[in-house]
């Protein structure tokens, strides 16, 4: 396992000490003094390590990664374990695996660099972009927008699309077999959670751009963001030998590797990018609005904006018990009121991968964790675990 901590030099040798002497009636002081903001993160760090430790070993997990950051910094970021049962490779920054749904915040600021670039607009309806667009009705064609393919309120049945997926269709196709798909709701009325058409802006970017949706995500995300093992392709990722292979759990004999499936890759926006825990850290910076020269902030405040309230029912109200008074989704994210601060988060699930991701805009603090385990009691509640840490009440030092 390897372990970073980032933290500015806490030191109190009086050898390197420095005395500042202030004005206005106030004493001199030691200016190294630790800052008590450091030493919160330092130890929260440690709790959280703690804790991921221990489900760690008790789960029997095959591997895990995590990072922190903190105020534009890298403050921890830590792996655990194999990228596969019974074998010696360790998992380490570089290790890749596959974000599912995670994908899905790839996809929104893919789009809003798109409007932004003038190559389009939120609001545009779809079949502006792709004339042979077709639902089962022409108002409910007429009428779905970008914005509503990426906030799940195009009036679609959750998860319309899914055996056309499975089929191993292109994007193209998997959209054309939409055309049956059943309408629930006018758009913007209703959520209801979908992959195949959340993918449109694949096909909505290539016509605009002649880019592949690989190369769009390329070109405008991982280069420039310097995330050096991330792709979008089921090739990309047998290439790259520093893989984490898949695990699922059966009471009978733990956990066992499975092959990777070339199954939603052909619907990249939904699920299709694959990164490493280093590639992570860096995405988690650009969201928390540290690389405005690639990712500007007008793009992440209009991804990040409520668009739809999750219904009560919602099993993040359970999850994120207390403290979740209201949750919605925006665009490709999930957006959280807990404990009265905006949560902006996402999980994903692929078999054998099951990542997640949250970060507080406004106290500027974030945690990614990737795993190659199938549904498992960690990624249940490592995000949650880690705010319910942070905005634990603290006690004066």
């Amino acid at each position: 396992m390897s372990l970073f901590f980032i933290f500015s030099n806490c030191s109190n040798n009086s050898s390197e000490a420095e005395l500042r002497l202030k004005k206005e009636g106030q004493t001199a002081r030691l200016i190294n003094e630790p800052d008590p903001e450091e030493v919160q993160m330092r130890d929260l760090i440690q709790q959280y390590d703690t804790f991921i430790a221990q489900k760690f070993e008790a789960l029997e997990l095959p591997g895990v990664a995590y990072a922190i950051v903190k105020n534009g910094e890298i403050v921890s970021l830590r792996t655990y374990g194999v990228q596969q049962k019974g074998k010696d490779a360790l998992i380490d920054e570089h290790t890749t695996f596959r974000l599912a749904s995670v994908s899905k915040g790839f996809a929104a600021t893919v789009a809003g660099l798109l409007v932004d670039q003038g190559y389009m607009r939120w609001d545009d309806k779809v079949r502006t972009h792709l004339p042979n667009f077709e639902l089962r009705t022409t108002a409910q064609t007429d009428s779905v927008t970008i914005r509503h393919t990426l906030s799940h309120t195009t009036g679609l049945k959750e998860y319309s699309g899914v055996s056309l997926i499975n089929k191993d269709l292109s994007c193209a196709n998997v959209l054309r077999g939409l055309n049956r798909a059943t309408i629930e709701a006018k758009p913007a009325k209703v959520f209801a959670y979908q992959n195949a058409i959340f993918s449109a802006i694949s096909e909505i970017g290539k016509v605009r751009t002649n880019l592949s949706y690989s190369n769009l995500l390329d070109s405008m995300i991982f280069n420039p963001l310097g995330m050096e093992d991330a792709s979008s392709s089921y090739q990309s990722m047998m290439a790259h030998e520093n893989r984490a292979i898949p695990h699922v759990f059966s009471r009978k004999t733990g956990w066992s590797s499975v092959d990777i499936r070339k199954k939603w890759y052909n619907v990249g926006p939904a699920a299709g990018v694959n990164a490493s825990i280093s590639d992570m850290a860096i995405w988690l910076q650009a969201m928390l609005g540290h690389r405005p020269n690639v990712i500007p902030k007008t793009v992440l405040n209009e991804i990040f904006q409520p668009h739809i309230p999750l219904k009560k029912d919602s099993k993040y109200y359970e999850t994120w018990a207390p403290g979740l008074s209201d949750a919605y989704y925006g665009l490709g994210w999930r957006i959280f009121n807990y404990k009265k601060h905006k949560i902006v988060y996402h999980g994903g699930f692929v078999r054998g991968y099951r990542p997640e991701i949250g970060f507080c805009p406004k106290e500027d603090v974030g945690i990614v964790f990737l795993t190659n385990a199938s549904k498992n009691e960690l990624s249940k509640v490592c995000v949650h675990a880690f705010f319910e840490m942070y905005f634990a009440p603290r006690v004066s030092r």
